[in-house]
């Protein structure tokens, strides 16, 4: 997938917290917290990372012909990156154009929002 639109890329079984504590510590001292009320909508940054703290976030798409899909329900460890327009995507990864996706609390949620590239280190 290649498009002058800005991408979001699911990384559904990241496991931040449950593989890597230590990891998760490091990443701690980087984040941003962002409390989701429940039925929140999350407006993202590009580029940036997300990862679900607490709680779950739906990731549903809007297609062409007006419906909507839920593409996934993340889970605490689970997370998102955002990447900048012009940006090619791995046709392997779960990658979507921005654009046309909404997230949203389900419940309570947490996530914590941490600088581009953050989950490569």
């Amino acid at each position: 997938m290649t498009d002058d639109a800005p991408l979001i890329v699911l990384h559904r079984g990241a496991n931040i917290f449950a593989h890597d504590p230590e990891r998760a510590e490091r990443l701690e001292k980087l984040r941003q917290m962002i409390p989701l009320a429940p039925d929140e909508l999350l407006h993202v940054q590009v580029p940036a990372v997300y990862v679900v703290r607490l709680g779950k976030l739906r990731v549903s798409q809007f297609l062409a012909d007006g419906r909507e899909m839920t593409r996934a329900v993340l889970q605490a460890g689970a997370a998102l990156t955002t990447l900048g327009a012009g940006r090619d995507a791995d046709p392997e990864t779960d990658t979507y154009i921005l654009q046309d996706i909404v997230l949203m609390a389900l419940g309570e949620a947490e996530l914590w929002q941490l600088p581009p590239g953050a989950l490569e280190t």
